[in-house]
């Protein structure tokens, strides 16, 4: 069986209070959101393009944080690694044990080495439904 690819897109986008907040792309629904569930029942990968525009400073991918619901880390075996760009994060999953797990995005503006504009997104969650 093959390994599930899930793809994302996400972007910075000011919200009505002037402040940059992160938001992902549901295919389902067509349109943009600042929460989003995927859901896994093999081992597969996750991965998050950020679109940028070009009038703005450019926000890249630095890291992120993973847990589960009790605050553990995932048992998945996974890593996550961002692209020499900085445009693309990805998640390896094993999916081996029923778990939800809440993932927050770091994005920084590229060349802010304060990191003063940090900005974390809203927990994209991964739900892993080994069948």
């Amino acid at each position: 069986m093959f390994p599930q690819i899930k793809k994302v897109k996400s972007r910075v986008f000011t919200n009505q209070g002037g402040e940059p907040v992160v938001q992902f792309y549901d295919n389902k629904q067509k349109s943009w959101d600042e929460e989003i569930v995927l859901d896994f029942n093999r081992s597969g990968m996750a991965i998050f393009t950020l679109d940028t525009d070009d009038n703005t400073d450019p926000y890249i991918f630095f890291g992120a944080l993973q847990k589960t619901a009790d605050g553990c880390n995932p048992d998945t075996n996974w890593d996550f690694m961002i692209n020499g760009a900085g445009n693309i994060i990805c998640f390896n999953n094993d999916c081996q044990s029923a778990q939800d797990i809440s993932v927050r995005l770091t994005l920084i503006q590229r060349g802010d080495d304060e990191f003063a504009n940090a900005i974390i997104s809203a927990d994209p969650k991964f739900r892993n439904q080994p069948g």
